[in-house]
């Protein structure tokens, strides 16, 4: 039976968010030291205003903060593509990636790996055949770290467009990359259109149909080459629907380079569907069926897959089933299936789709993203609205209403703490712009609507999230002739961390503190330490801190550190207790017994004393071990002198001489 309920893992601890900007609203404020500026920074020209900007192809980050956006711009009449890097929260300048071209780029996409890597691919004419038909090409060329250019393009696969037609319309590349480079890119090529004047008269066109002979594959980059495609879908004989944006394939890749990727294409019985499959490098695993068979007893198709893989391959895939039964095209509803990771043992068989609650009428295209923990986002349009969704494996979640757009899409990136950044178009009637909506863990947010120095529509609009909660935007404003490049950039405040305080009492000499990392992918963290509520120290690049040098008094402090990012974002440590104890064990005397003998008490009201290192030699040949209190006495009159050696648990020790007279 297929489920309608969306289940999912435990959030991790909420971080604790300080700011204080314009057009914040934040629920349930915390009150804690310092204020942060907005995340969501203004937006940049990062090129134009020109009349030859063609279109924005896509924005891609990587874990480590740097990344780059992806543009088309004329040149001596031909297409050609530049990138402009970004990197320590600041963009570069634009880079041409296909200068050799000389007849232009079509279909390109980006990806993002650690160090100032970038990778692109697209598609380009290489030949004419004897017919007259141009012949196509899918090439890739890549930034290398330390790089100020782009390598030579080398060819992917030299045949992508329809051999009849020379039809590249259903390639639409889809890229991901690894961190250290390795990526993965899918894509389709048209092998029959189907139409009327084809002389093979392929039987597995169908009459009087729109589908066509469609093959779905892949290619893996890695030491900078490009390995043989291979075929992904389970059945390229069989005819798909006619290849459109919204059944194209997706593709995501783990920390270690291994894929998944989604595609449509018929079942047994004709109808589209959702597959998935995972890649182990260059080899392909077992195809899984993603969407349902049935709805209700009805057959449904399904499309629009999105994929979104974790660190160690677990992914999230998301998809749209139409509310006709067997078609595709009208009111529907979403619904995600869960592969788990392909360290489990069960990583290699989905869970199952389940309908995403009160996803159903007409739907835009879905965006996925999805945390180390396995928790996931999910945005959408439905019937005009942007819908967001936060869900775990343990918890549904609750779509909420973000704003109107007529965008086919909604892109949304992940915080790895439970935030979200989602963004959006403005919808007409209003000035063309871009709504951002950045989600802090817990519950408040801020939004800001961004928009270029020129008026006009807006398109290509392009997220590309570093699974940080980092975010790089972009898109082209400006009417035809007369447009610009425009980049933004949402920052997320430093990842959650801890807070090492020494197991029970020391003293000032080893009261220190350490810390972990409070990752922020794109500037520096400093570090404050404040004890008690109070700030002891400030501007720290380091992990560790020595606490006994101030003027702490004896007893349990609380100790946290406040990370703040380049930008003035802040995170709080959860408390840690830290006990000191500065003075040694305090001895005490007293004659017992008409002053013939005496008592002795060793006390610290502290770490307390620590009986077995505590000696006391009273003066007369006799000694006493191992107890903080003790008494003697005397068989002679006479002046005597006790020595007590002490120590307190905190190792803090004394020697101590005492007089006495007894009678």
């Amino acid at each position: 039976m297929l489920a309608r309920m969306l289940t999912s893992s435990l959030r991790t601890p909420p971080r604790r968010v300080i700011c204080s900007a314009l057009g914040v609203a934040l629920i349930g404020a915390l009150t804690l030291p310092g204020s942060c500026s907005a995340a969501i920074q203004p937006a940049s020209v990062l090129a134009g205003p020109a009349n030859d900007i063609l279109d924005v192809d896509g924005a891609a980050l990587a874990p480590d903060g740097g990344g780059g956006i992806l543009y088309r711009q004329e040149v001596e009449g031909a297409a050609h593509l530049f990138a402009v890097p970004f990197a320590d929260g600041h963009w570069g300048s634009p880079v041409e990636v296909d200068g050799e071209d000389p007849y232009g780029a079509h279909d390109p996409a980006i990806a993002a790996g650690n160090g100032g890597r970038l990778l692109v691919v697209w598609v380009q004419p290489r030949n004419s055949s004897a017919s007259g038909i141009v012949e196509y090409e899918l090439v890739g060329a890549s930034l290398q770290p330390g790089a100020s250019a782009f390598g030579q393009a080398i060819t992917i696969d030299p045949n992508v467009g329809e051999p009849l037609t020379g039809d590249i319309s259903a390639v639409e590349p889809k890229l991901a990359m690894a961190p250290d480079g390795a990526a993965d890119v899918v894509y389709r090529v048209t092998l029959d259109d189907c139409g009327p004047e084809d002389p093979l008269s392929n039987t597995a066109c169908p009459p009087n149909s729109t589908d066509k002979l469609v093959v779905v594959r892949f290619s893996r980059f890695e030491y900078l080459t490009w390995s043989h495609p291979k075929t992904v879908n389970r059945a390229p004989q069989l005819a798909m629907l006619n290849p459109t944006t919204e059944n194209a394939p997706a593709i995501g890749v783990d920390l270690s380079g291994d894929g998944v990727v989604a595609w449509q294409e018929p079942g047994n019985d004709g109808i589209a569907r959702i597959w998935v499959r995972r890649l182990f490098g260059t080899v392909l695993g077992n195809v899984l069926q993603a969407s349902p068979e049935q709805l209700d007893g009805q057959p449904i198709a399904a499309d629009a897959p999105a994929v979104s893989v974790g660190p160690f391959g677990e992914a999230r895939i998301a998809f749209r089933i139409d509310g006709s039964p067997g078609e595709v095209g009208g009111p529907g509803e979403l619904f995600v299936d869960s592969l788990p990771s392909s360290v489990d043992p069960h990583g290699y068989a989905l869970t199952g789709p389940v309908a995403v609650p009160g996803a159903r009428g007409m739907l835009g295209l879905p965006s996925i993203a999805i945390d180390p923990q396995g928790n996931y986002r999910l945005a959408w349009t439905q019937n005009g609205a942007v819908q967001d969704l936060a869900a775990s494996n343990k918890t549904a979640g609750q779509a909420v209403a973000l704003g109107s757009t007529t965008a086919a899409i909604t892109p949304t990136a992940i915080d790895p703490a439970g935030g979200a950044t989602t963004a959006w178009l403005t919808p007409p009637g209003e000035a063309p712009a871009v709504d951002i909506r950045e989600d802090y863990p817990q519950s408040g947010y801020q939004t800001a609507r961004r928009a270029g120095d020129l008026p006009g529509p807006i398109s290509g609009m392009s997220l590309g999230g570093d699974g940080q909660g980092d975010s790089l935007l972009v898109w082209m404003q400006g009417s035809v002739g007369d447009s610009e490049v425009v980049g933004d950039f949402v920052q997320t405040p430093p990842t959650p961390f801890e807070v090492f305080t020494p197991s029970g009492w020391v003293a000032p000499a080893e009261a220190n503190i350490s810390w972990s990392e409070a990752p922020d992918a794109v500037a520096g963290v400093t570090y404050s330490v404040y004890v008690d509520g109070r700030r002891r120290m400030s501007g720290l690049s380091g992990f560790a801190a020595a606490l006994g040098s101030g003027s702490l008094g004896d007893g349990k402090h609380r100790v946290q550190v406040l990370a703040t990012d380049a930008s003035g974002q802040q995170t709080m440590s959860a408390p840690s207790e830290l006990k000191l104890d500065s003075d040694p064990p305090i001895v005490k005397l007293r004659l017992i017994d008409a002053r013939r003998g005496v008592s002795v008490s060793v006390r610290d009201t502290a770490s307390g004393v620590e009986k077995g290192a505590t000696r006391i030699s009273w003066g007369d040949g006799a000694h006493t071990s191992g107890r903080a209190q003790a008494r003697h006495d005397y068989h002679l009159a006479g002046a005597y002198t006790i020595v007590a050696s002490v120590r307190d648990n905190a190792g803090n020790s004394a020697v101590v001489n005492l007089r006495v007279r007894v009678r």
